[in-house]
């Protein structure tokens, strides 16, 4: 086959994607409010890329909030908007501008690592629950329920606090639970597992655990990767239960029984034929998500909960003029007024780029 030929091949192979790809483009197109979503998102981008340029960090760690020591000497109240400290200063004299451009950073930290970690831990959950039906599905949608059935907030809150700052895991407990997850998994999902290759994992849980008995891993955690790991843990019943509810209506379609006559493993069905059929609808939950999430995280700041009191986070600044809300409440406005804007407007623009992905991505509204 000659190169031109090849050529041709490929573009006619690749024709119906750009087609695709024009067609989700105009698309967003017609839709104003998304571009406003997108270019919103993209504001928070550049700045987030340009902090230092922006506000160069005076010290080693650049989400250590700047602090005037001078006028803090003189007076710990707030002060107001100077050529100093264009958004002005907090009691104590923390920099707010400083914090407000480092903070975006922070929100997409928070935001973007919390959907993929509560994303991918969704999938698993949702799609093996499906997939595999039975005593499967029962036990992970019954531990699901469990975790919805709590608050959020208040579900967080408690994390926050249970999870210690520093603490201490022995490698031969860890090793044991991954074995015993692995064994319990392959039991409830019916798995093709040999007995001899289920004694075997046993025989190397044990071996591992006495040889490794002696190793143990030391974690030191701050405020904030509390909060991380808190909203990995309560942000993904949500996502396995859309997922479920798709994979449900897709495993049976006849191209899925095709593939398993073919003799494709469960694996290779999964993610060859399920997945790209039913993840849509969790691309544009996640995308909303972002949002939510980074309120959840200002709200466990705002209650003293989250980050530390000089790092650079909207929620934190915010939690500082506590006591300015109810008395003098003009006059020192600023310093829960600027960054509340920026949590308003970064949660505007993925609510917003959510819609545009959902006019995009959705099945039963893009071709209307």
């Amino acid at each position: 086959m000659t190169t031109s030929s090849r050529w041709e091949e490929f573009k006619a192979s690749m024709q119906p994607r750009i087609k695709e790809w024009k067609f989700m483009f105009k698309r967003v197109q017609e839709s104003p409010l998304s571009l406003v979503g997108i270019a919103i998102i993209l504001g928070f981008v550049i700045l987030s890329a340009l902090s230092p340029v922006l506000a160069p960090p005076p010290y080693a760690d650049p989400f250590i909030i700047p602090r005037d020591e001078e006028i803090a000497k003189l007076s710990p109240l707030p002060t107001p908007p100077t050529i100093e400290h264009p958004f002005g200063t907090t009691d104590q004299h923390y920099d707010i501008y400083y914090a407000c451009i480092w903070g975006t950073i922070t929100a997409f930290r928070i935001g973007i690592t919390t959907v993929m970690v509560a994303l991918m831990i969704g999938i698993i959950i949702g799609v093996a629950a499906a997939y595999y039906g039975g005593l499967a599905d029962e036990a992970l949608m019954r531990f699901t329920d469990i975790i919805i059935a709590f608050p959020g907030l208040i579900l967080a809150m408690a994390l926050v606090i249970a999870i210690p700052t520093v603490f201490t895991l022995n490698v031969s407990f860890i090793l044991v639970v991954i074995f015993g997850l692995t064994t319990f998994f392959a039991f409830i999902t019916r798995a093709r597992m040999k007995i001899k290759v289920i004694l075997l994992i046993i025989f190397i849980a044990v071996l591992a655990s006495v040889l490794l008995y002696p190793l143990n891993l030391r974690f030191s955690l701050n405020n904030l990767d509390k909060v991380l790991i808190t909203l990995w843990l309560i942000g993904w019943p949500s996502y396995a239960r859309v997922i479920r509810g798709e994979v449900l209506r897709v495993k049976n379609e006849d191209y899925i029984e095709a593939a398993k006559a073919a003799g494709t493993s469960d694996l290779g069905i999964v993610i060859k034929h399920i997945l790209p059929n039913a993840i849509y609808p969790i691309i544009i939950m996640a995308s909303l998500d972002i949002g939510s999430i980074v309120l959840t995280a200002a709200a466990l700041s705002f209650l003293g909960l989250g980050a530390p009191p000089n790092y650079a986070d909207w929620g934190q600044i915010i939690q500082r003029s506590r006591n300015w809300i109810g008395r003098e409440l003009i006059r020192y406005m600023h310093v829960f007024l600027i960054p509340g804007i920026f949590i308003f407007v970064f949660v505007l623009g993925w609510n917003l780029l959510g819609d545009a992905l959902r006019d995009v991505l959705d099945p039963t509204l893009r071709r209307r």
